[in-house]
């Protein structure tokens, strides 16, 4: 009995379903909706609500990872008893947040009160008025999340990183149900938009009630060390090199499969990888679920359980990536056939070539926790982006003298063979150093 309750309760299976949660509300938001939002609104306004979304999108990039720095950070200080720091930490990440807010809301009034937003991003029927409101309100609420990212820190400290995963992605859910609903009732897409304020709003003060309750702190806008913020800086910098090299995978290669195979082809190429990094998402809940834990045993320095969570974490994504390998093999063309509405063949050779890049992907990409985890990712994201580019060179010389789609994908895994090793022989090094500090 007392080891099915330390099963259930264990936060590493507990992270794992709050993750599996968010990618379900994930696709009720990107998929389930869709249909509805040109059923009610017709491809003119929805593409105006595209169009808004994704420029808002993008000040969502601009905490540069200080979020998961800081969050990283105060789980390894609160393991090593350093209450004091984690105080200074919250601090630090409330005030960074609010110079953030402060300059992009401010420039983004000053933007809409000189400048007609709707005609600078062509868009079909919002007006001026309209558009600037949805774009402050969207702006708004990238921002309140931000906030809402704050407490995170102290649930992760206290082995209680699925409560707070669940608090958003329950906001998430509710944001699905309030627009929704808005478009079954008809309501305008402004006062829909301000609707939508208020499930961070909710999940920010439920998050703060609980988190203070679990850890004390005061706010203080006096920043005493100085080295301390440089040294976070240059960690939340290191994050960018991530998202960068994402970019250049998803876009570059797109380029690449269009000069040299044409339009008919990037749609196969796309959509069969579309297919995989949706499985590649799957995966990734493994790494997130071990992630504030290991943070954790590395502030404890307790190398068994960093040793074992790096493994077990590696052994269970591989796993899981052939066995959803061998089942899209085995069910892809049905699967085609229902998703694309028989518009896209299934290629098989194609296929197996994403699949087995996903494969290999996965010993590096759940292993890179042990980095990223603690604040040690700086190499690796300049690694990644010279590999990256190293890739992007060999998918040219390939598709120009073999015009081989499914060789060209090939050529990614110099970024995955160099990166396994990198991660390998740097959780080896921190290893070490742990277990002689």
């Amino acid at each position: 009995m007392l080891n099915i309750r330390a099963f259930i309760n264990s936060p590493i299976r507990k992270n794992f379903l709050a993750n599996l949660f968010g990618i379900g509300v994930q696709l009720l938001n990107q998929i389930v909706l869709v249909p509805f939002y040109i059923l009610y609104w017709g491809n003119n306004l929805y593409s105006d609500w595209i169009v808004l979304s994704a420029l808002t999108v993008i000040f969502g990039m601009s905490d540069i990872g200080i979020n998961s720095v800081i969050q990283n950070r105060f789980s390894i200080k609160y393991a090593e008893g350093d209450h004091s720091e984690c105080s200074t930490l919250l601090s630090f990440n409330f005030i960074i947040i609010t110079i953030v807010a402060f300059l992009s809301l401010g420039g983004t009034i000053v933007y809409v009160a000189t400048s007609d937003i709707s005609q600078n991003l062509d868009l079909h029927l919002l007006s001026r008025d309209d558009a600037s409101l949805i774009f402050i309100l969207l702006l708004v609420n990238i921002f309140l999340n931000m906030y809402s990212g704050i407490p995170n820190a102290i649930f992760r400290g206290k082995h209680l990183n699925s409560k707070a995963v669940l608090i958003d992605q329950f906001a998430k859910l509710l944001t699905v149900a309030i627009t929704f609903i808005c478009l079954l009732m008809h309501v305008s897409i402004t006062t829909m938009c301000i609707l939508l304020v208020s499930p961070p709003i909710i999940a920010l003060a439920y998050k703060c009630y609980v988190s203070h309750r679990l850890f004390k702190w005061h706010l203080s806008l006096h920043i005493r060390d100085w080295g301390l913020m440089r040294t976070i800086f240059i960690q939340a910098l290191g994050y960018l090199s991530f998202p960068v090299c994402n970019a250049i995978i998803l876009q570059g290669f797109t380029l690449v499969v269009n000069k040299f195979f044409g339009a008919d082809t990037v749609v196969l190429y796309n959509t069969t990888r579309t297919m995989c990094n949706f499985i590649k998402t799957l995966l990734a809940t493994v790494l997130h679920s071990a992630w504030p834990e290991f943070s954790i045993a590395y502030g404890e320095r307790n190398t068994a359980r960093m040793s074992s969570l790096y493994y077990k974490s590696i052994k269970v994504s591989v796993l899981g990536a052939i066995v959803i390998s061998l089942g899209i093999l085995i069910f892809g063309p049905w699967i085609y056939s229902i998703w694309t509405h028989g518009q896209i063949p299934f290629d098989y050779s194609l296929t197996m070539a994403f699949l087995v890049v996903l494969v290999i992907n996965t010993f590096w990409n759940t292993g890179c926790v042990v980095l990223i985890a603690t604040n040690n990712h700086i190499e690796l994201g300049l690694l990644d982006l010279f590999a990256t580019i190293l890739s992007i060179i060999a998918a040219v010389i390939v598709a120009q003298y073999t015009h081989s789609i499914s060789a060209m994908v090939y050529c990614t895994l110099i970024i995955d063979v160099i990166l396994t090793i990198f991660v390998h022989k740097k959780f080896k090094t921190i290893l070490l150093k742990v277990a002689g500090s």
